[in-house]
């Protein structure tokens, strides 16, 4: 069983390894929470031309009801002329990324529709 702490510890690793990916489509994205402010997601852009929220989920499994439920949260509480995009990962899976276009909602790999890499964060411990 994991522990609270591992599984927080697991998706806030997931954040900064999602900030880390978007950062060359979105280079002022930042962390919500770094900003001291407790919004409904969390990753943000305001950039013009490029402003969008991002959720990030990092679980053992997520359904498709479940990955729906956040997604439609998300879209709610989404500022006016915002795009809303679901980063999740399951346990050895790629990133993948659930977003609204003119068909509906789509579930694609992080890789197709950001065409960038999803990367790991570097760390920012000091090694000797």
């Amino acid at each position: 069983m994991v522990s609270v702490r591992a599984a927080k510890a697991k998706g806030s690793s997931h954040e900064y390894d999602c900030q880390e990916s978007l950062q060359p489509i979105y280079p002022l994205i930042y962390r919500t929470s770094e900003r001291g402010f407790q919004l409904q997601y969390d990753l943000r852009s305001d950039c013009e031309g490029l402003k969008a929220v991002f959720e990030c989920k990092r679980l053992k499994s997520l359904s498709w009801n479940q990955a729906k439920k956040f997604f439609e949260k998300l879209e709610k509480v989404a500022p006016e002329g915002y795009s809303s995009f679901l980063l999740f990962k399951s346990n050895r899976q790629p990133c993948l990324v659930m977003y609204q276009d003119i068909h509906g909602i789509c579930v694609r790999t992080f890789e197709d529709v950001f065409k960038v890499p999803f990367l790991k964060h570097k760390s920012t411990r000091v090694r000797k």
